[in-house]
């Protein structure tokens, strides 16, 4: 027997109940749905907070000390060691509309069900694509309003001079800001991305996350594959698990992201960054709302925050690489 014809406000509950149960389910599959994304969840570097504004520590100079002889005096002076990244909150939303007729041809239970399921499908696939090309973009793109991306904040103010706050100069502070970036571009072999990996690295401080486009991604598995081992253990498996491909340099992931531009290369020390989420903005709907002129129903997912890269000096990115 068919499923009886439902009436608007039985569809409605539907849909509404159907986001409800989903939106976990939409949140897990964006923040999973490509390696950059997938690594900072797995790693928690996505934070919830909320504020006014997102601050981030910034250590540009060291404290007072030394060796000292019997009878020398302490340089006791107060001394400025450190600032903070002042990175505003920016928003993001994407539209669901239903129309009218589309209620009428949804009507029974089941179809009603399928729809709101396929509406809640295209809101995850837009989120998905939509957060990663703004994380690796800047807050230039979309007039402004766009994320503070890896292309800003891995920058040693060649493109984009302030950041957060910051001017990349040769002060102190202005050095800490700065990025390793090299746009002389030319063939990616091991010996140029080493050299630029050396000069983002201190001590143990280095690059963790090396993330580039799949041409390039290419050259470097051929020329790495004569004594590439698939690397494992804390890092990789769980990429493995999702299907993501990875390579290993200096103990570094290589990924693919199909986000990022072509030509470019960034190395990142996920020690430093963070994605910080507003927790009231992580992809939340407003709600079912009819349109004043129009048969149909309209709903917004909304989302908040930007990303913060507490450590630039330990990051590079490197421009115009060929295979």
């Amino acid at each position: 027997m068919a499923l009886p014809t439902l009436s608007a406000d039985q569809i409605e509950d539907i849909y509404v109940s159907t986001f409800n149960v989903k939106l976990p389910e939409v949140i897990d599959n964006v923040y999973a749905s490509n390696p950059t994304l997938a690594i900072l969840n797995a790693e928690e570097r996505i934070i919830l907070q909320g504020g006014k504004e997102i601050e981030q520590a910034l250590i540009y100079a060291k404290l007072p000390g030394g060796s000292y002889a019997r009878g020398d005096t302490f340089d006791t002076s107060r001394k400025n060691t450190k600032t903070a990244f002042i990175v505003p909150w920016k928003l993001h939303y994407v539209n669901l509309t239903i129309d009218g007729m589309d209620d009428l041809q949804n009507a029974g239970a089941a179809a009603a069900f399928d729809y709101a399921e396929l509406k809640a499908q295209e809101a995850e696939l837009t989120c998905k694509d939509n957060l990663g090309s703004e994380l690796y973009g800047n807050s230039g793109d979309n007039a402004g309003k766009a994320l503070h991306g890896f292309e800003e904040w891995v920058d040693d103010g060649t493109n984009f001079s302030p950041i957060a706050g910051i001017t990349r100069d040769t002060t102190d502070v202005g050095t800490a800001a700065k990025s390793v970036y090299d746009a002389t571009g030319g063939s990616l072999t091991i010996p140029v991305l080493q050299t630029q990996f050396g000069t983002a690295t201190i001590e143990n401080e280095r690059p963790t996350l090396i993330a580039t486009t799949q041409t390039l991604w290419n050259a470097l598995y051929n020329r790495m594959q004569p004594v590439q081992r698939i690397p494992s253990g804390p890092g990789f498996d769980y990429l493995a698990r999702m299907g993501f491909d990875t390579l290993e340099f200096n103990r570094a992931r290589v990924i693919v992201d199909s986000h990022i531009d072509s030509g470019r290369l960034y190395g990142i020390n996920l020690k430093y960054v963070k994605l910080v989420v507003h927790a009231a903005r992580n992809f939340v709907l407003r709600g079912w709302m009819p349109t004043s002129n129009k048969d149909e129903r309209i709903n917004q997912l909304l989302w908040s925050g930007n990303l913060v890269v507490g450590g630039p000096r330990f990051c590079l990115q490197m421009r115009g690489l060929t295979a």
